[in-house]
């Protein structure tokens, strides 16, 4: 998952295996992208975490930070992406693909 977070960062699409891109890309999604650029490392990882359904406390656990950390990371995400919760955050991410955060092949 994370890294297919790091790719889609690094301006690559990344989409489940058999779907064809075609050359020209949708505004929406090419905004997306944009968005997602966006986001710092440890904000991407902990999109990648949220997109697996953990928890704030388990996200802190897992990159050794506060719960409170985390908690402003998640806020700077939803900011940066224009959305209002977690769930519209992953919701916008599967906008990429059926499996966004699977790597490409």
């Amino acid at each position: 998952i994370r890294a297919a977070v790091q790719a889609v960062l690094a301006g690559d699409i990344a989409a489940p295996a058999g779907v064809e891109l075609g050359v020209e890309r949708d505004p929406e999604i090419s905004d997306l992208i944009k968005r997602l650029q966006a986001l710092t490392p440890q904000q991407t990882r902990v999109l990648g975490m949220l997109a697996e359904g953990l928890l704030n406390k388990q996200i802190a656990y897992e990159l050794g930070v506060s719960e409170a950390t985390i908690k402003a990371h998640v806020s700077a995400i939803l900011q940066k992406l224009g959305v209002d919760s977690r769930t519209q955050a992953v919701i916008q991410l599967s906008k990429i693909g059926n499996d966004p955060l699977q790597p490409v092949g």
